[in-house]
């Protein structure tokens, strides 16, 4: 009789034993376990002269890049030079720091435009301080110097405006500047910055 309840006892611890199993690797319906698992990460073995040396490369192949958007622009005649730098030839004034989305100089086929937003105390002739002036683009004239870099000349004339607009983008960048010369009469006036793609939307 002892030995029943012995075994009848041990049946039970069986079971018992066998549930808690069940409990710990069955996977339920319904359950919903998501795990991260997190890969220790690899010591970055890279010397600074490697770092800078790879940071350099992805500059050049960055500018290079940008350098052939611009010779592409001014080849199509859709383009815009962000000026971030503005100088005055006669005064001598210079304004550094310039916000490109309102001082530029754009082309559209045959139509340019020229604008300076200085936002002194006086307001100019379009209310920045500054001008806007727009025009009819000719005689466009494109080359490549020895150095790399390109040459971009025109012609720009209307009731407000007649210069002599000459355009350098430096070699292997999209870096430019662009030397305005008025036909008549007004200082000349030297435009620096970005030289990018770009298409007017329709007014």
């Amino acid at each position: 009789m002892r030995n029943i309840a012995i075994l009848a006892l041990l049946m039970v611890a069986l079971a018992v034993q066998a549930q808690v199993t069940d409990d710990i690797y069955a996977t339920k319906q319904g359950d919903d376990v998501q795990l991260s698992v997190i890969t220790p990460a690899k010591p970055d073995k890279t010397t600074k002269q490697e770092q800078k040396a790879r940071e350099k490369r992805l500059k050049e192949r960055v500018d290079s890049l940008g350098h052939a958007k611009a010779a592409a622009a001014l080849e199509r005649g859709y383009w815009v030079l962000l000026a971030d730098r503005i100088n005055v030839g006669y005064t001598g004034y210079t304004a550094a720091g310039l916000n490109g989305n309102s001082n530029f100089i754009f082309q559209q086929a045959g139509e340019g435009m020229i604008q300076t937003a200085f936002n002194q105390a006086s307001p100019g002739l379009n209310g920045m301080g500054g001008m806007t002036l727009q025009g009819n683009v000719s005689g466009v004239k494109m080359s490549v110097d020895k150095k790399g870099n390109i040459h971009y000349a025109y012609s720009i004339f209307s009731q407000d405006i007649s210069a002599q607009v000459d355009v350098m983008v430096y070699a292997g960048t999209d870096y430019a500047q662009a030397v305005i010369d008025p036909t008549f009469s007004g200082p000349r006036i030297t435009v620096s910055g970005r030289l990018v793609p770009y298409i007017r939307p329709r007014q």
